[in-house]
């Protein structure tokens, strides 16, 4: 993303906030970001796709801390998925999405409703993976099941908690709660085989929610261009970094946990410099690859 997108959604993000969506003007933001109407109008061609960016740099923030937080620790480690899934609550409140997010809901656009569907069904494809790391492969026909249910309980939860005492809910102890609600779901699962989200939904699920194929060619092309564009200034790590994952994606086999795991500190080198929204770019690219290829492994041939 470049600099006058960014600077753009920054500024459509703060008028949201102050005037509400409804009764900001694409000329409000023309005008707060500073820029002319022709560089508006070459990013975005209404101020929902504004409202579209802003969700969008949100779940990439959220996807990127979660890498972070897996760094060097167990795929089974219950900390971990719990940490994962308060980030989320932590990112919407220090970008102050809460309020935006109440203009989602008053909104009929389908272009945002279509895009709000398909955050939504990722993120469940993303639990219900991380529960079978989590509980083991032997949950994976109620992985789906349990992911629906878990998201359901913590949106609500926060709601609620916030509706009666008026105040924020600790996004650890929600969620905690929740996992620990989960475990004994599992348990009942288990016993009586009794499904709501079968197979067939998910698969329908997954098939809604495709999106255009990262490939390793792409990711390839990305990466020479920015490693382009870096010069002897920039930390020797960074380029290190950037040089290493360009090798493993041009490799006949890549080694998708290493890669994993060089993706925060890949991130870090470039963080505060001016590489930095590209170098996350890149990051969020790597990973929904490894997704990708994580899945084609796992999955019955």
């Amino acid at each position: 993303m470049n600099k006058r997108k960014r600077q753009i959604i920054h500024a459509a993000r703060q008028l949201f906030l102050d005037k509400g969506f409804n009764d900001t003007s694409i000329i409000d933001i023309i005008s707060s970001a500073n820029v002319s109407k022709g560089t508006f109008y070459n990013h975005f061609s209404s101020k929902v796709q504004c409202l579209i960016a802003i969700l969008e740099e949100a779940r990439e923030e959220i996807i990127t801390a979660r890498i972070e937080v897996a760094l060097n620790t167990r795929p089974n480690d219950k900390n971990v998925l719990q940490k994962q899934l308060a980030l989320v609550a932590h990112v919407h409140r220090r970008q102050n999405l809460i309020q935006i997010f109440e203009a989602i809901f008053k909104n009929n656009e389908p272009e945002l409703k279509q895009v709000i569907e398909k955050q939504l069904i990722r993120e469940v494809e993303w639990l219900a993976s991380r529960f079978i790391d989590v509980y083991g492969e032997q949950i994976r026909e109620y992985s789906y099941e349990c992911a629906v249910q878990a998201l359901a309980m913590i949106q609500h939860s926060f709601r609620i908690i916030a509706m009666v005492t008026k105040q924020l809910a600790t996004p650890e102890d929600v969620v905690n709660n929740v996992l620990n609600h989960i475990e004994g779901m599992l348990a009942h699962l288990q016993k009586t085989n009794s499904i709501l989200i079968t197979s067939d939904i998910f698969h329908a699920l997954h098939e809604k929610a495709e999106e255009t194929k990262v490939t390793s060619s792409m990711l390839v092309h990305q990466l020479e261009g920015f490693t382009e564009k870096l010069t002897p200034d920039d930390l020797e790590n960074g380029v290190e970094y950037a040089n290493y994952l360009l090798k493993e994606l041009q490799a006949n086999s890549v080694n998708l946990y290493v890669m994993e795991a060089i993706l925060p500190v890949f991130n870090n080198a470039f963080k505060d410099t001016p590489h930095e929204a590209e170098a996350n770019e890149i990051s969020i690219g790597i990973w929904r690859y490894l997704q990708i290829k994580k899945e084609e492994k796992n999955s019955p041939m």
